[in-house]
């Protein structure tokens, strides 16, 4: 259950989805047992003492679930996520997600051969990405974009 957790809590960038199911399948095997174990451990069959003898793997289940949660939204907002205020989660100044930088280039490059930004299902089996993902980065260098290019008034547009 310790590695379980930790491969949950830390997962490695190139572990597929398969293997994202497996580690849980390892760590949900590991709270069933233990709370099969201290179930059976429990003084009296009793409500009392059953509740007391299974809350810990509960507890442990419920905090690596909203830990991991937790990572996952931090990701996706606090590091590039939609969410963020300049659109780019700060990634201009210094830095750079790769995929972010990919994407711009995808973006430039489908700009000049099609006259039209690239879809967010052309993001993603060009760069081998989840939905969700290709959407954020659509937006990301659509945002982008969109805060570099210079506004044009109403009286400016009617100019000859």
């Amino acid at each position: 259950m310790l590695l379980a957790t930790v491969g949950l809590l830390k997962p490695s960038p190139n572990v597929g989805r398969r293997g994202r199911y497996a580690v849980w399948l390892a760590f949900l095997l590991g709270i069933a047992v233990s709370l099969a174990a201290n179930i059976a451990a429990a003084p009296a069959l009793a409500w009392k003492p059953v509740l007391v003898a299974g809350w810990p793997p509960v507890a442990l289940l419920l905090s690596v679930e909203l830990l991991a949660h937790r990572s996952t939204v931090r990701a996706e907002t606090g590091r590039g996520g939609v969410g963020d205020a300049e659109g780019d989660g700060g990634r201009e100044r210094g830095g750079g997600d790769p995929l972010l930088e990919r994407a711009r280039r995808m973006d430039a490059r489908h700009r000049d051969l099609h006259q039209r930004p690239v879809s967010a299902e052309s993001l993603r089996k060009e760069l081998r990405i989840g939905a969700d993902r290709s959407r954020q980065l659509v937006a990301l260098v659509r945002a982008s974009l969109q805060w570099r290019r210079p506004r044009v008034s109403a009286d400016a547009s009617r100019l000859p």
